[in-house]
């Protein structure tokens, strides 16, 4: 707790803060709800989470816990509400989990309305302290807002300068008469993989899936004419995301200086403290509030806008490898008598090898579906070499 203490009053004296807040409990810095994402035409995805301290004494390690029984709202200053989509979860699933993400279907936005964000989370009684204590519904809302426009995107372009360097991948993006300043992004990417050995049975070729968590953003405040180009993701050399093909998809919100301002503390925060879920300084609460318990903490920053999206091309192992793609290491020793490892797999020739060496939905989660409908035929230096 001390070292708590001490952590949050350093960061207090070395930034400004926004809104002058103290907690009255040290200890519900540890139980702050975080709401991430931003209302969007057609679909709004939001992410509901709740930092947890764990430890004793002076160590303390801060992760998210996912809110899955919340309901979630996209409110329109003319009375229209758009309630979250019902989770459903997957035929192969044995848990109920939404993993905290919420999806609200809202339309195309119109730019002459505000909307904002209304949550309602049934908790036990902060107040009570008896034994059997009643539940409460807590409301939170965001800030009326109106709609920003966001430009296109002009190019999503990548580039490696030598062997064993990364690809570095970026964004080129400008506003027409300077009317947009400030950016954030997101991204997915997609990438075809191979087990080493197609043995029948196992899936041999398959795409894996994963969206960034980073917070990327970007300011044309001192550009010309409101062009930027931003360097939004490094994939490291050897990397088996570009063993056969890659392709990134590109997410651009335009926000505003305040929600830029926000998310860079935000940013700063999780760099100096190892993540947001943190000690917490009182300049990260955004435009939320907890309408039912004003003083109840909250941290997030709710901006509307048009959302816009480019994909890169794809790039194929022959553009970027000189050295060779990355593969986990296959061989496994049998010892004469005894029982092979239980991840072990027997090949035609009578030798083992690991599973994933010879079936490629074991790494990534891969699936043996593809992504979209014109990704390259199958193409690959395995069968190449």
């Amino acid at each position: 707790m001390k070292h708590s203490i001490i952590q949050l009053i350093i960061i207090l004296n070395c930034i400004g803060c926004v809104t002058p807040y103290e907690p009255p409990y040290i200890d519900e810095i540890t139980d702050i709800l975080v709401v991430e994402g931003i209302i969007s035409d057609d679909s709004t995805t939001i992410t509901l989470t709740k930092s947890v301290g764990l430890g004793e004494g002076d160590y303390y390690d801060y992760r998210p816990v996912y809110v899955d029984h919340a309901t979630v709202y996209v409110e329109c200053d003319d009375g229209t509400q758009w309630q979250a989509e019902p989770y459903i979860p997957p035929s192969n699933s044995s848990s109920w989990s939404r993993n905290g993400r919420y999806s609200i279907k809202t339309g195309l936005l119109n730019l002459e309305r505000k909307y904002r964000l209304k949550i309602e989370i049934e908790e036990i009684d902060s107040d009570c302290i008896s034994l059997e204590c009643p539940t409460k519904t807590y409301e939170y809302r965001s800030d009326y807002s109106y709609p920003i426009k966001t430009p296109e995107i002009d190019s999503v372009f990548w580039w490696k300068l030598d062997v064993g360097q990364p690809v570095v991948i970026h964004v080129a993006t400008h506003s027409p008469e300077n009317k947009v300043l400030y950016y954030r992004w997101s991204f997915k990417e997609d990438w075809e993989h191979h087990s080493l050995f197609e043995v029948p049975g196992h899936a041999h070729i398959c795409w894996s899936t994963a969206k960034n968590r980073d917070i990327l953003l970007g300011s044309a405040e001192r550009t010309i004419f409101g062009q930027i180009t931003e360097k939004i993701h490094e994939i490291p050399p050897s990397d088996r995301r570009l063993s056969v093909a890659y392709k990134i998809t590109v997410n651009q919100n335009s926000i505003s200086k305040r929600a830029h301002d926000y998310f860079l503390n935000i940013k700063k925060n999780a760099q100096n403290m190892g993540s947001i879920f943190a000690p917490t300084p009182s300049e990260l609460r955004g435009n939320i509030v907890c309408t039912t318990d004003p003083k109840r903490p909250v941290i997030g920053y709710i901006d509307v806008s048009t959302t816009t999206k480019k994909a890169s091309k794809y790039i194929l192992s022959h553009d970027v490898y000189e050295e060779g793609p990355f593969f986990l290491p296959c061989g496994v020793n049998v010892i004469p008598g005894e029982p092979p490892p239980r991840n072990a797999v027997a090949l035609p020739d009578g030798g083992y090898v690991y599973v994933w060496c010879v079936n490629c939905s074991t790494v990534d989660n891969g699936r043996p579906i593809k992504p979209y409908d014109d990704w390259p035929d199958r193409y690959s230096w395995i069968n190449e070499r």
